[in-house]
């Protein structure tokens, strides 16, 4: 049975390249590969948007119809920033609740994308804690805060595509990622949010378990817009 992703496509243009710039010749170019995205089978909405932290790393965002579905990232070869090492980082994940460029991510304000990854060989006993302390984070931010103060969205799942992603600190090599998308009214609200022990408490037992990011998986955030 067919079953909706989500595509996240993490990748860094040249300068001069904007895309939000109809008479930018190259960011007109990069728009029309984000267009014609849209004419493939199994394409349900699509978003992009660049990140606070680097205004020239742009995040592009595919809702599937079908896991099967995927879309080819060499096509942004020519907009791509030469004096850049980190290749466009693409991973496929399976969102719960499931969200939608058009119903979700273009209507927060910003949206905070955080891949959590976690050795790949944890114990069954490891793993079902690790379940729990996710879903108390969860309760602590959207169920514990006060309502202003918590998320305008919570979506978390788990990286489905790689399934097992390489890490240089994880005892095999190889890392399993857990991937949040929450939306905030801006992001010094979700600074004053990880400022609260409910979220300091939280967030401890699953740090404690964490590796180190992952590059080109830093926590972002992002304010979307539709393609």
């Amino acid at each position: 049975m067919s079953q909706s992703i989500c595509q996240f496509i993490f990748f860094r243009v040249k300068p001069s390249v904007k895309p939000e710039d109809p008479s930018n010749e190259e960011g007109y170019a990069l728009m029309e590969v984000l267009r014609a995205t849209k004419h493939q089978n199994g394409h349900e909405s699509s978003s992009w948007g660049r990140t606070v932290e680097d205004t020239n790393t742009i995040v592009w965002v595919v809702d599937w119809t079908d896991a099967r579905c995927s879309t080819d990232t060499n096509l942004l070869a020519p907009f791509l920033d030469p004096s850049n090492t980190q290749p466009p980082t693409s991973i496929y994940v399976t969102l719960v609740p499931p969200i939608r460029c058009t119903a979700t991510l273009t209507m927060n304000p910003v949206t905070e994308l955080c891949a959590l990854p976690f050795a790949s060989q944890l114990s069954v006993p490891e793993t079902k804690q690790l379940s729990t302390d996710l879903i108390n984070f969860r309760k602590a931010l959207v169920e514990q805060l006060p309502q202003q103060a918590g998320p305008k969205s919570w979506a978390m799942g788990h990286v489905d595509r790689p399934s097992r992603l390489p890490h240089a600190k994880s005892p095999d090599g190889k890392a399993v990622v857990y991937f949040l998308a929450a939306g905030w009214d801006s992001v010094d609200a979700h600074v004053r949010a990880k400022e609260t022990e409910n979220f300091a408490e939280a967030i401890r037992p699953i740090r404690e378990k964490m590796l180190p990011p992952i590059p080109g998986l830093e926590m972002k955030h992002v304010s979307f817009q539709m393609v």
